[in-house]
């Protein structure tokens, strides 16, 4: 009971807490070590990086006068805009003979950059890592650096948008570190490439794309002719060069140009090649020379592989393959302890082991640090644009296309230079076979199709239409039942073909521990077999992989219904939670399947309801206290029987003051109460795991509610306690509003008889109490539950009904115009809120794509 009780005070004061929330600005753990890693930032003997970590100056845009002063990474809670402001000194020989760049490795959500004052770039939005040339001519000894960030998502143009469905938390501000580079005037911009291999794999050819760059510092500096340099490119492994055919590229770049690119192609034979049980990289050093001099350089890792498909398999270096992966989701807001760089070492470090070859930085974008690690274990990484469940109408707008694009190009680029063992994501939870759709992902692939990527994208359903330019297809499994799945993909795989098609999302939630059997559903035995049989059928049906969602677990953005509701947000659907117990079954039978082990066994167990006894006990006793006032007041009983079958006749004994007595209709505004509370909450706790109605509540774009109703959902006696006064409540509110609208009529009616005829309009929520004796066991079997739905519509519109010839008869009135304003009113109100919501959060876009995901999945 006292466990109740604290539930109840809880969402109590939660709306307070929502309104008087302030912005709370948090340290995040910094990189003590400094630059711990030269290669991941790019610096070396003509490249300086300096983290600019301490004495940042934060305050809100609009309170500038209030600043607090902390260090980067920082991250703050609200939509209103924070200021991130530091001053930071440059020589006078940076400044006259030196290009300097602020880079970012991540911050959240958008952002303004000025520089002294000066707007110099906009970032539109996403934590993926950017970099500024700082101009010159506006840089100063003393320079002040302000980032100003919005932390703010809507529906229509955000990506991610504001309706994020299991994403992970990000809280806004800048989450990873800012750095200063210094570079030489004359300089490397960029340094891209692609490869082919011959056919027996024993030559390789590399085509590099190689980015000059000039800073021009006023006349003096500015070049009359033209110049000669030379681009070097060494491949080293272990400290070796590698033998090459050449590399060096003599060039000439021209006096009026300031930016220039040049072509390189280099031979090589027998190089080792990269695989996920042989994670053999290279260090490819790029230097540039004028005059014989080197006056730039520039280091990356790349790896080389290759991945072929055929109509019957997925090939990597001319042997057979097949993904084994995760997803990852990372917080890196919610550290406090460990840095985001050794946590995510850690983690990976851990997948790997498990016998994992591929992590999916699924509807997030990855900090780029983790890319560098997943090459050097030998991961795979996918990474993807953050989209998902975009409505048809807003994928077809051109300005979200374009926004899309400029995305994925942007996503390919900046964390290519961090590792190229890459999968490129289009985004997830598409509609399957929707042609908007299917453009839209085309459109994505087709934007880096140069770029040397395989490309993906996630379906919410069976995708079993080829798509032009998209290499593998993914299908998102919402525990799925395995007889199901299999009729389904093998659909897909006769109109796609086997290779193309993987399983991006593999999800079963355990919501009720261990309790010692895979016969209760969802416990920890449960998620285990679950596993186990669903990845010996994708082996059997040999598709191109599967990722497990989830191995490791992780705070969502909002709080969720089939995520499970916990006090902390950690979403109960991942293999280990915080205490990475790997004796559990769920691991212990994953880790045996990846690194075929010996066989794992499973307890069977004895299936278990999972009911609250309440919902056996409430309705007894609402039903016994019913009946013993039925059958011991003969009154009530006459009350009882004429207002349920000649309700004309007791409404107009009520409007007349004939036979009401008080205490009845408060004892039958009791028993009323509490049948239609405990109706509603078996109906949410039967809901609770339902991913229909959760994307339903995210339609809306409120946290709030969707908090609400995860709360009420998972705590079936708290729902019952909250739901109970506000069933009393709302015969309250509806007597008052009929009140009102006494007003404009002439008959007057006095308020107690309006509230007796409002109470006895909703008598038949008390014949409902025999019925919720099962009414969960029946909705959990599943075989009535549309006729159920058509009930319970039927049961709305004839209380409805009620509770119209109430009002018409004790004020004496035509029906129909009763009829017609009740009308009126509803759709008003119902309208008024919809149109709200749509305006605001494109609502009615979302609950259609909803409705149309939930048809597409596979139950």
């Amino acid at each position: 009971m006292a466990k109740i009780l604290n539930y109840f005070f809880v969402l109590l004061f939660l709306f307070q807490n929502l309104l008087s929330a302030q912005i709370k600005v948090i340290s995040l753990p910094q990189n003590q070590n400094g630059i711990f890693d030269p290669v991941f930032f790019d610096k070396n003997e003509f490249r300086n990086v300096e983290l600019l970590i301490s004495d940042w100056q934060i305050y809100y845009e609009s309170d500038p006068q209030n600043k607090v002063t902390l260090s980067v990474p920082a991250v703050f809670e609200g939509e209103e805009s924070l200021v991130f402001e530091k001053k930071i000194s440059f020589s006078s020989a940076q400044i006259q003979n030196s290009q300097l760049v602020l880079g970012f490795l991540g911050l959240n959500y958008s952002a303004e950059i000025f520089l002294n004052g000066y707007n110099i770039y906009k970032h539109p939005g996403g934590s993926y890592p950017f970099e500024i040339a700082l101009p010159n001519d506006i840089l100063k000894e003393n320079s002040i650096i302000t980032v100003k960030i919005d932390n703010r998502l809507d529906s229509e143009n955000s990506i991610p948008s504001l309706q994020r469905f299991l994403f992970p938390n990000l809280n806004g501000g800048i989450i990873r570190d800012v750095y200063i580079k210094t570079i030489p005037p004359f300089h490397i911009r960029y340094n891209s490439f692609t490869y082919s291999f011959d056919k027996t794999l024993t030559k390789t050819n590399i085509y590099f794309k190689v980015g000059i760059g000039k800073t021009v510092f006023g006349k003096n500096h500015q070049p009359s002719q033209a110049k000669q340099f030379l681009v070097r490119i060494n491949l080293t492994q272990n400290g070796s060069f590698t033998n090459q055919s050449k590399n060096d590229f003599l060039q000439t770049i021209p006096a009026s140009s300031n930016d220039f690119e040049t072509d390189c192609k280099l031979e090589f034979s027998n190089l080792q090649l990269w695989s996920p049980e042989t994670p053999n990289y290279y260090s490819c050093e790029v230097s540039l020379i004028l005059d014989g001099q080197v006056v730039d350089k520039t280091i990356k890792q790349i790896a080389l592989f290759d991945v072929e498909k055929d109509k019957d398999i997925i090939a990597l270096n001319g042997n057979s393959f097949a993904l084994q992966g995760t997803t990852y989701y990372l917080d890196e807001t919610s550290l406090r302890r460990l840095n985001a760089y050794q946590k995510i070492k850690d983690d990976l470090t851990f997948i790997k082991n498990t016998g994992f070859n591929a992590v999916r930085f699924a509807k997030n974008y990855p900090n780029p640090y983790a890319i560098k690690i997943c090459q050097e274990l030998g991961l795979f990484a996918l990474i993807e644009l953050p989209i998902n469940s975009i409505p048809e109408e807003i994928l077809s707008r051109n300005d979200f296309q374009l926004r899309a694009v400029n995305s994925i190009k942007e996503l390919a680029n900046v964390y290519s230079e961090y590792g190229n063992t890459l999968l490129l994501g289009a985004g997830s939870s598409f509609l399957p076979n929707s042609e908007i759709n299917q453009n839209f992902v085309s459109r994505l692939c087709d934007a880096v199709e140069n770029k040397g990527f395989l490309t993906y994208a996630s379906f919410c359903g069976l995708q079993t239409k080829p798509i032009n330019k998209l290499d593998f297809y993914g299908l998102e499994i919402y525990s799925s039942p395995v007889d199901a799945t299999k009729e389904r993909i093998q659909n897909a795989i006769d109109a796609i073909g086997t290779p193309s098609i993987f399983i991006s999302e593999l999800t079963y939630p355990n919501y009720r521990g261990n309790l010692n059997g895979y016969l209760i559903k969802n416990s920890s035995d449960a998620q285990a077999k679950y596993f186990e049989d669903m990845i010996n059928l994708f082996r059997k049906l040999k598709i191109s992989g599967f990722f497990i969602n989830t191995l490791l677990d992780f705070k969502g953005s909002t709080v969720s219904l089939y995520g499970g509701f916990s006090d902390n947000d950690i979403y109960k659907f991942c293999i280990l939670d915080y205490s990475r117990n790997v004796n559990s079954i769920p691991y212990k039978v994953l880790n045996s399947k990846l690194t075929d082990n010996s066989k794992v066994t499973i307890p069977i167990g004895v299936p278990k309801d999972d009911s609250p006894l309440s919902f056996n006990l409430l309705p007894l006793f609402i039903a016994l206290v019913m009946a013993v006032l039925f059958n011991v007041r003969k009154k009530f009983r006459e009350d009882c029987t004429r207002a349920l079958l000649r309700p004309y006749n007791f409404f107009a004994d009520v409007r007349d003051h004939r036979i009401i007595a008080g205490v009845h209709s408060i004892f039958m505004m009791l028993i009323q109460a509490s049948a239609g509370s405990l109706l509603i909450t078996i109906l949410l706790f039967y809901l609770k795991g339902n991913v229909l109605f959760e994307k339903l509540l995210l339609s809306f774009g409120s946290s709030t509610l969707i908090m609400v109703m995860s709360f009420l959902a998972w705590n079936p006696q708290t729902c019952f306690l909250i739901l109970f006064p506000f069933f009393i409540i709302h015969f309250i509110v509806i007597s008052f509003f009929v009140k009102i609208a006494s007003f404009f009529i002439r008959t007057k009616v006095e308020s107690l008889n309006i509230y007796y005829a409002v109470t006895w309009a909703f008598l038949p929520w008390v014949l409902l109490l025999p019925f919720e004796l099962i009414l969960y066991k029946v909705l959990v079997v599943g075989s009535f539950n549309t006729l159920l739905i058509i009930t319970f519509i039927i049961y709305f519109f004839w209380i409805l009904q009620r509770l119209q010839k109430a009002i018409y008869v004790i004020f004496d009135v035509r029906p129909a115009k009763v009829y017609f304003y009740s009308f009126l009113i509803i759709v008003l109100m119902a309208g008024g809120i919809i149109l709200k919501y749509q305006l605001t959060n494109s609502t009615i876009y979302y609950i259609s794509n909803a409705i149309k995901q939930y048809r597409a999945m596979i139950f």
